[in-house]
């Protein structure tokens, strides 16, 4: 059994769905193709009426992702958190997070001239051209600051909080400045019952179909391309392969792409517990190991009344031996016993970027394209993908990227073909 379609997108996380749904509201008939569960590591898990993410999430409210769910009339809910009340861990001991000029003032973790130093960064930030630091690693622009101890260990905090990543030298300058300055001028929002609000809310726009792996993706001539699920072949004028890491993507294409170096995956140990209370201070950023808790619920609704959802990082996943007590810990920090937690959930090494931004390749518009896929008509979209964005912004605006691609080719190949 052959069925045809204008598009396939292969994979239903964000950078599919966002793919899927700009494809068919494009015009064109499209089907998007997921192996299991639609969503990614954008799927959540409800326990007794909490809702887990996998690990913290927060959506930028003015990066490119938001824009991309607007364009497509994705409208999300839900709450900024509360950083009045965030802390950072320095030395064993409980500060305030230096967030905006107020905190920063009042902060003990940092002396005078510290603050000083730190003040005129923050001030400077934004104005500084990003995309001009491509090729400058993050390590090597953090040196070149010349901060004094304090100022430095807080910064390459926040850069941690905003980025995911812990090895700087490996990760573009720009790439950091960027989401530093979105933190900055917009700040993030927590979602009312999780991510999966996105998945159901772009799901909503596009045919998808789940439990269909596919197999092989092959040329077939003029028609386009020939999907083989197993059970049956689809037929596309033009596909999008959306199916996780580049790994994961290389695999399914019909030919060898043509990549430019690709930086290093990133990942994280992530703990997810359910809470009888709300903990205090419930915001603990470490400035001295890369970990970091967050109360999800509240502000968002993932939880019952008077209750939590506390998620726990350890950017950069180790071992579980070594990441597991690490976390339950940190869990401790932000407030929480052992006897407070009703239900928990801890993620050994997730995948939290398929490619960091690599000053090597050249940062942001250094990474591969939608259409570096080495077959004209299958294009690629992914959170390690294209030029804007970075995290769930990157996933977001190349699915948008590569279904334009997509839209452009089919309506060539259509004009050929009459």
């Amino acid at each position: 059994m052959t069925t045809q379609w204008d598009v396939i997108v292969i994979g239903g996380g964000l950078a599919g769905l966002a793919a899927g749904a700009t494809a068919a509201a494009g015009g064109a008939s499209t089907l998007v193709l997921e192996a299991h569960r639609p969503g990614g590591r954008s799927r959540t898990a409800e326990r007794d009426g909490f809702v887990f993410n996998h690990g913290g999430h927060a959506l930028y409210t003015g990066g490119e992702g938001m824009s991309v769910l607007r364009a497509l009339g994705v409208r999300p809910t839900g709450s900024p958190p509360p950083l009045h009340r965030y802390k950072v861990l320095q030395d064993g001991e409980l500060h305030l997070l230096p967030t905006g000029p107020t905190s920063l003032l009042r902060t003990r973790a940092l002396g005078t001239r510290d603050k000083a130093q730190l003040a005129r960064l923050l001030g400077l930030l934004p104005r500084l051209d990003a995309a001009g630091l491509a090729g400058v690693s993050a390590g090597d622009w953090l040196r070149a600051r010349d901060l004094r101890p304090g100022a430095d260990r807080v910064l390459r905090a926040l850069v941690r909080l905003s980025t995911y990543c812990t090895d700087l030298d490996r990760l573009s300058a720009d790439a950091v400045v960027a989401q530093l300055q979105a933190a900055a001028k917009s700040g993030v929002l927590y979602l009312d019952g999780g991510w999966d609000q996105l998945v159901t809310g772009l799901g909503r726009r596009v045919a998808l179909r789940s439990g269909t792996a596919v197999r092989t993706v092959e040329d077939g001539g003029p028609a386009g391309f020939v999907l083989d699920t197993g059970d049956e072949q689809l037929r596309a004028r033009a596909v999008i392969v959306a199916s996780g890491g580049p790994d994961a993507v290389r695999s399914l294409l019909p030919a060898r792409p043509s990549w430019p170096g690709l930086g290093d995956p990133v990942t994280a140990a992530c703990l997810d517990a359910a809470v009888r209370r709300v903990p205090q201070p419930g915001y603990v950023l470490g400035a001295d190991e890369p970990l970091y808790a967050t109360t999800q619920s509240p502000p968002a609704r993932q939880s019952p009344e008077g209750q939590a959802v506390v998620a726990v990082i350890r950017y950069g996943a180790r071992s579980a031996v070594e990441d597991r007590p690490d976390c339950w810990a940190h869990l401790r920090r932000a407030g929480v016993e052992e006897a407070d937690v009703v239900h928990s959930r801890f993620l050994a090494r997730m995948l939290v970027m398929g490619a960091a931004p690599s000053p090597a390749s050249g940062g942001m518009a250094g990474r591969a394209a939608v259409d570096d896929t080495g077959t004209e008509g299958v294009f690629m979209a992914g959170d390690w993908v294209g030029p804007d964005g970075l995290l769930a912004d990157a996933a977001l605006a190349s699915g948008r990227s590569a279904a334009l691609s997509a839209l452009r080719h089919v309506e060539r190949s259509a004009t050929m073909v009459a």
